[in-house]
């Protein structure tokens, strides 16, 4: 650029916006009062390039011209307490809200009695701050129901982050935290009661009564795994989590089981989607629960066919392994000849529905399940998975206490009648198991060494009687002529 007759170089700096002049400019300012006098004329078109390189600098750095603002960040001014007032008229109002009991539960997925008791349980915690608490400008921010209705719409819908600003007036920022914090305090405060655990003796008398009904004394829950397409998986992980389920699709695994009442107790989640049911079963916390004791299967002496058991089962599908405690269907070419072989296999594959139809409610209520999950991380993936369980089973839990019972099939159902059975001979049979394992004395508790050999020796035992094939063989031939039997007398 050169300087015409008329120009001063005051006029070039008003023309040009120059920003202060720090410490990343001294070397190039530097150079340029190395210039020659008699160069004077082009020393202003050389401090024109110098201040383009020192402003491509700081922009790089992060330094913009407005101190420590952020580039690229817009300011938007919500009115906090104005949508705050907005949700309590249309939900949180009692009889006089805008929209019914029933229409809350559509949209938040739980009834207003399941939201309060998360809500009270959660208020005050990670970002559910109390609504009494300042910022630091000393302003009221963002009211915790509001947050927690964010969160609730993020999972009920699988909507982006920013779908919820326009009602609630959050940013798309604060959603991410909202439902990662949501998640993650819902896992620490409700997964004891609500995940992972061994059913009580009152459930337990429960499942195996509704079971006993529909034809299969002894039956606890139905196994099975659902493949969950991770949208964001990392490119160094997408080889093994690539397999042949969703069109060929990044998947994680989820293994779980459920009882008739669609009540997941169990669930074991990260095994990537190139696996199989038996790879997963061989990786799976499920076996280490069983093992452990966590999930305790012993149960009272019961009969099926004559023969006495004292440990639950499950039904799994036909690529599980022939183990005690799995009851699998037959095959079509080897029932067809038979027709009490097809009628035990089509119940089987009936009952076993239960946990397919598990599968089906916790991804029709929670879309954020039915859609590619968007997260970077596998640990909120498995998070937003497990709150979505957790909040499924707060479901089951409420209807069953209202209910009182399980839904039973309609079109078979036997009035069975609880069978005494002879515990004098209940004592340790070829098909006992719990009866038969080894239990740590209570002289070894100070000795580790012995403690942990003979807890070892249990769990080995343990897993030999679960994983026994001749006693699977014998289950089922015991359940083929059980239901049989009850079909020929009908």
């Amino acid at each position: 650029m050169q300087l015409g007759q008329d120009e001063t170089p005051l006029d070039v700096g008003q023309q040009r916006q120059v920003r202060p002049i720090d410490a990343t400019d001294e070397r190039l300012f530097s150079l340029w009062s190395m210039v020659d006098r008699d160069t004077m004329g082009n020393r202003y078109e050389l401090l024109d390039d110098l201040v383009d390189d020192s402003n491509e600098i700081a922009h790089y750095h992060g330094h913009g011209q407005h101190g420590g603002s952020v580039s690229g960040r817009i300011v938007i001014k919500r009115d906090f307490e104005a949508a705050y007032k907005r949700l309590c008229e249309q939900y949180f109002n009692g009889d006089e809200s805008l929209y019914t009991a029933q229409q809350f539960k559509r949209r938040y997925r739980v009834s207003p009695s399941i939201f309060e008791k998360v809500y009270q349980q959660l208020l005050g915690k990670g970002v559910f701050r109390r609504p009494d608490k300042l910022d630091a400008c000393g302003r009221k921010g963002i009211h915790p129901l509001v947050r927690m209705t964010a969160a609730f719409r993020v999972l009920a819908y699988g909507c982006g982050a920013d779908r919820e600003d326009e009602n609630l007036s959050i940013g798309e920022s604060t959603v991410h935290d909202a439902v990662k914090s949501f998640c993650k305090l819902l896992i620490q405060e409700f997964g004891d009661e609500y995940l992972n655990r061994t059913p009580t003796v009152a459930e337990r008398n429960r499942i195996l009564k509704h079971n006993k009904t529909r034809g299969f004394p002894g039956l606890f829950a139905s196994m099975d795994c659902k493949h969950f397409v991770w949208d964001n998986c990392p490119v160094a992980l997408q080889g093994q989590h690539k397999g042949h389920h969703a069109g060929g699709k990044y998947t994680k695994i989820l293994e779980a089981i459920a009882d008739g009442s669609c009540y997941i107790w169990f669930v074991h989640f990260g095994a990537p989607g190139s696996c199989n049911d038996i790879n997963v079963l061989d990786k799976s916390s499920i076996v280490g629960a069983l093992l452990s004791g966590q999930l305790d299967l012993k149960t009272e002496p019961y009969e099926i066919n004559g023969t006495i058991r004292d440990w639950m089962y499950f039904l799994v599908d036909g690529i599980y392994p022939n183990w005690a405690i799995f009851v699998k269907t037959i095959a079509k070419e080897a029932r067809e000849a038979t027709p009490h072989l097809d009628f035990y296999a089509s119940r089987q594959e009936g009952v076993r529905k239960d946990i397919e139809r598990a599968f089906g409610i916790l991804v029709k209520k929670f879309h954020v399940l039915a859609r590619p999950i968007r997260t970077w991380r596998e640990d909120d993936m498995r998070n937003i998975l497990y709150a979505c369980i957790i909040l499924h089973n707060m479901c089951c839990a409420e209807r069953l206490e209202v209910t009182g019972q399980d839904v039973v099939e309609t079109e078979y159902h036997d009035d069975y009648t609880d069978e005494e059975v002879n515990l004098t001979t209940a004592d340790g049979g070829e098909q006992f198991i719990f009866n038969r394992v080894p239990v740590p004395t209570s002289d070894a508790a100070n000795d580790m060494e012995t403690l942990m050999t003979e807890r070892f020796h249990r769990v080995n035992a343990l897993y030999n009687h679960l994983s026994d094939p001749e006693k699977h063989l014998q289950l089922r031939t015991d359940l083929v002529a059980h239901l049989s039997g009850r079909q020929a007398e009908k």
